[in-house]
């Protein structure tokens, strides 16, 4: 059986970036460790009293094993905890989980909460005395540590599980990924003349597009909560943080089961949010619905990419008016789906690229999830004559997306086992 670790399943560039803008949007020392505690990423935003204590062999033992205890007690206990190091300061753990197993632990910190008294900080003196560093310099060090209180220690361990659990899922893509190819590879050897090939490697190719993440989104996400937090604007913070709460629950839900249209509205109105907060409220959003969008099905995360593409290729380009239409109603016994923006346009050759099903660059600023990945997903759930039936472009004037549904089969996605 393969032992799975998360240097293996997540690219430590890719931590590193994650860690770089959490430790920017919280403003604490960030870092991510193994199960055993010992750090794979470089440290963000440490404090000088962090700092040297790790500089030292001694001093590195002793925070590695704290991070190790810190973790172990995150992991045993399933949630984020918070705790005293072994020099005394606040720090805050969140475990990183794959199908109930520890691969490490995010965690922050590196500061004291008010008041504190004197017998703590003689602790702590007792503590760092110890260690083979100069004593007026530590106490430098230690005057320079951050307050903090409670009610803030609170938010970020919400936020801290939050980039945990973004972590695991790319973990579990990863694993998810290897075993098709793996699977892929068998069924070619094996089943070269099976006829049910076709449709096996199908909807493997399917699972594989599905399992697609990309952190971009969540990395700029980050920055705009770190610069709302900057302008201490306390109420567009709890906003934009509350919709990434949302969107990453939502994207981690099962990719095999289907959603209700008003679910994938919903989400979308969260992703609106935080774009909204990108490009300073400068986004119409209109929408328009001639039917009741909850009893309507549909692969989960299929309208949001075609309003992303709008919002980063169409209007974030442009400098004039910046709108997006949804537009829904029923025609010849189908479910007809209208994004319409003002956005700068779609070339021709690219939108015959797409119907003809040549290769397209992905250049996704968001959630990874291109247009032909939706075709792809809506085609297989409903059948060949569904999905994007028509894109409309012109330069300058905006681009006008159709998906077709059928609204007398909805109920089959209900009893379909969809991969």
């Amino acid at each position: 059986m393969v032992t799975y670790t998360l240097n293996h399943l997540v690219n430590v560039e890719v931590l590193q970036e994650i860690q770089d803008r959490f430790a920017a949007a919280v403003g604490l020392a960030v870092i991510i460790a193994n199960e055993h505690g010992e750090p794979i990423t470089a440290p963000s935003n440490f404090t000088n009293f962090c700092s040297k204590m790790r500089s030292s062999k001694e001093g590195l033992q002793c925070c590695v094993f704290s991070d190790r205890n810190l973790g172990i007690q995150a992991f045993q206990q399933g949630k984020p905890v918070v705790h005293n190091c072994h020099a005394g300061l606040i720090d805050l753990a969140a475990p990183i989980l794959l199908n109930g197993k520890h691969l490490g632990s995010v965690l922050c910190g590196q500061v004291l909460i008010e008041p504190l008294d004197e017998k703590q900080l003689h602790h702590m003196r007792e503590q760092f005395k110890q260690l083979p560093f100069e004593q007026e310099l530590l106490e430098q060090y230690l005057a320079e540590i951050e307050f903090t209180n409670e009610k803030q220690i609170d938010s970020t361990l919400q936020m801290l599980q939050l980039i945990a659990d973004y972590i695991a899922k790319i973990s579990s893509n990863t694993v998810v990924e290897e075993e098709l190819n793996e699977k892929h590879t068998k069924l070619v050897k094996e089943l070269e003349e099976h006829t049910e090939l076709k449709s096996l490697l199908r909807e493997m190719e399917l699972k594989v597009l599905q399992s697609q993440v990309n952190p971009h989104f969540l990395f700029n996400t980050l920055n705009t909560i770190s610069r709302i937090a900057y302008l201490e604007n306390a109420e567009q913070t709890q906003n934009v943080t509350y919709s990434l709460a949302k969107i990453m629950r939502y994207s981690l839900r099962s990719t095999t089961e289907p959603v209700t249209l008003k679910e994938e509205l919903d989400y979308i109105q969260s992703y609106l949010t935080i774009q909204q907060s990108r490009f300073r409220n400068l986004i119409e959003y209109e929408e328009r619905l001639e039917f009741d969008p909850s009893e309507i099905k549909v692969p989960i995360l299929s309208i949001q990419p075609i309003i992303e593409n709008a919002i980063i290729h169409g209007l974030e380009p442009q400098s004039g008016d910046k709108k997006i239409r949804f537009h829904g109603f029923l025609e010849e016994g189908n479910v007809v789906l209208e994004i319409a923006d003002t956005g700068v346009g779609i070339s021709e050759e690219r939108i015959a690229a797409f119907f003809s099903h040549a290769e397209m660059k992905r250049n996704s600023h968001t959630t990874g999830i291109g247009m032909d990945n939706v075709q792809k997903r809506m085609k297989y759930y409903f059948g060949e004559e569904y999905g994007i039936s028509v894109i409309k472009s012109e330069a300058g004037a905006g681009t006008t997306v159709q998906i077709v549904l059928p609204l007398q089969r909805r109920d089959m996605l209900e009893s379909s086992d969809c991969g």
